[in-house]
């Protein structure tokens, strides 16, 4: 497992981190733009690649097949009321409704895979690159400070805002944005 990870994995982080910074670092850098700007288009972007993400898996089509089916599946269970023998019905109902236990648990295991691959996966390496580029060492020589956004003293404690959190914000921004401009769209 150590080959594989030091073989294949670390490598093509690496070569990733690389292309990225040769992508969207060194051209921003060379245009003097500041770094909290560069971790605001950082964010966006990851945000626009979360939702194209989210559109080509098909997440809004896979949701409403589901629930149409579960729903379906559902008022037909709901008819075994009429069933007059008791024990039959109790059956029919037991296996029914462990026929939707299983559907709405596979469906609830897809269902996080694609929240795993449509949100987390592309926020959380992206962060972690973002974090290695801008790390607190490079901030305190490029800024002279470990914070992409120093406040002003007397904001309550708190010094800046660090590369996560102005990540964290535009990225949740960006999604909620994207969602907004959908729903215009759509409705």
């Amino acid at each position: 497992m150590d080959g594989l990870y030091y073989g294949a994995i670390v490598p093509f982080f690496r070569g990733v981190g690389w292309v990225l910074h040769a992508v969207f670092i060194r051209p921003l850098a060379w245009l003097h733009t500041p770094i909290w700007l560069h971790v605001i288009l950082l964010g966006l972007l990851t945000a626009s690649f979360s939702l194209w993400m989210r559109h080509l898996l098909n997440v809004d089509e896979k949701v409403a097949r589901f629930n149409a089916m579960f729903a379906e599946k559902r008022r037909r269970q709901q008819n075994l009321q009429y069933i007059p023998d008791k024990y039959s019905r109790e059956a029919l109902y037991r296996v029914t409704d462990d026929e939707l236990n299983h559907d709405f648990n596979t469906y609830l295991a897809n269902h996080y895979a694609r929240y795993v691959t449509v949100y987390l996966l592309p926020l959380f390496l992206t962060l972690a690159w973002l974090n290695s580029v801008f790390s607190a060492a490079f901030l305190r020589n490029a800024i002279g400070t470990p914070y992409v956004l120093p406040l002003p003293a007397n904001s309550f404690g708190f010094h800046g805002l660090t590369v996560t959190a102005v990540f964290l914000l535009t990225y949740c921004a960006g999604l909620l944005i994207g969602f907004l401009v959908k729903g215009r769209f759509r409705g």
